[in-house]
C-alpha cells in the first residue's frame, strides 16, 4: 500500500506513530532531495512535569540540529509555538505527575513546520493510554 505523503502535518503525525521500520520507510521516502520536505524524528520521556520544563528546548534544538529550519528568529518562533500548541494538545487533562512516553515528528516544507506527538500517558499502570497532537505554523 502506498501512502501519500505530501501534506506537512500528515507527514509528521505518521512520523511520530510509527514503529522503527515505518520511520525508517518514511524517512527515506521524505527526505530525499525531490521531496521539498525535511524531517526529523526525536523521543522524550518522563513526569509530565519534568517534560514541560525540557520539551521546548528539545524541540527546538531538534529541528536545528537537523536543518529543519534555520537559525532565525521567526523560524525558531514558529517551531517554538507549533512544540507549545502539540504540547498542550497532548497533556490536556494529564495528572501532574503522571508518565509520559512520547515520540515527535517534526517535518517543514521550507514555509511551514509542523510538530507531532503520539505517545502514552499513565498516572497508574492500569490508567496506560495513547495520547496525539499535532500543530502547523508558517516559518516566515
Amino acid at each position: 500500500m502506498e501512502i501519500n505523503l505530501s501534506r506537512i502535518g500528515k507527514i509528521a503525525m505518521l512520523a511520530a506513530m510509527s514503529d522503527e521500520n515505518e520511520e525508517h520507510q518514511i524517512k527515506s521516502e521524505v527526505n530525499n532531495a525531490n521531496s521539498g520536505f525535511k524531517l526529523a524524528v526525536t523521543f522524550i520521556s518522563g513526569l509530565s512535569t519534568d517534560i514541560s520544563r525540557s520539551f521546548v528546548k528539545s524541540i527546538v534544538g531538534c529541528a536545528l540540529q537537523n536543518n529543519i529550519i534555520r537559525k532565525s528568529g521567526t523560524q525558531v518562533h514558529a517551531v517554538l509555538h507549533a512544540a507549545l500548541d502539540a504540547l498542550k494538545g497532548v497533556t490536556h487533562q494529564v495528572p501532574a505527575e503522571a508518565s509520559l512516553k512520547l515520540k515527535v515528528g517534526i517535518v517543514s516544507d521550507g514555509d511551514w513546520v509542523a510538530v507531532a506527538i503520539y505517545g502514552d500517558s499513565a498516572f497508574y499502570p492500569i490508567t496506560n493510554h495513547e495520547r496525539s497532537s499535532l500543530s502547523v505554523m508558517h516559518l516566515r
